[in-house]
Order: structure tokens, then C-alpha cells, then sequence
């Protein structure tokens, strides 16, 4: 089992990396609410295993085309 910051690191990489690398794009979108979501900031996500995955399938869905 992960604690908060092993998540949210997890969830910067994903993010930096949907992002093409560009740090600051990615913690602009981890900082404010995303629809896709429930309006949830993905920062705000990192306290249990199952809302860290929601976050990567979401990052895996923009990164596929899919926008929810």
C-alpha cells in the first residue's frame, strides 16, 4: 500500500507525461478541478489507492483521444 506522497508522485509522472514534459502545464491541471473528475482537483486525490487509479485512467483516457 502507497501513503499520499508515493501518490501523488505517481500521479505528477502520469501528468508530466501527458503533458509532453511541460512541469508547469501538468501542475496547473493536478491543481484544478477536472470534470472528468466530479470537478475534483487530482491533487485532492492522493489519500486512497482506488481515487489514485481514477486519476490515471483519466490521464490514460485524455491520452488515448477519449474526453470525459
Amino acid at each position: 500500500m502507497k501513503n499520499d506522497d508515493e501518490r501523488l508522485a505517481v500521479i505528477t509522472k502520469a501528468a508530466i507525461a501527458f503533458f509532453g514534459d511541460n512541469e508547469e502545464a501538468a501542475q496547473r491541471w493536478l491543481t484544478k478541478p477536472v470534470r472528468g473528475l466530479g470537478s475534483k482537483r487530482p491533487v485532492d486525490m492522493v489519500h486512497t489507492d482506488k481515487d489514485t487509479e481514477l486519476v490515471i485512467n483519466l490521464i490514460h483516457c485524455l491520452e488515448h483521444g477519449m474526453f470525459v
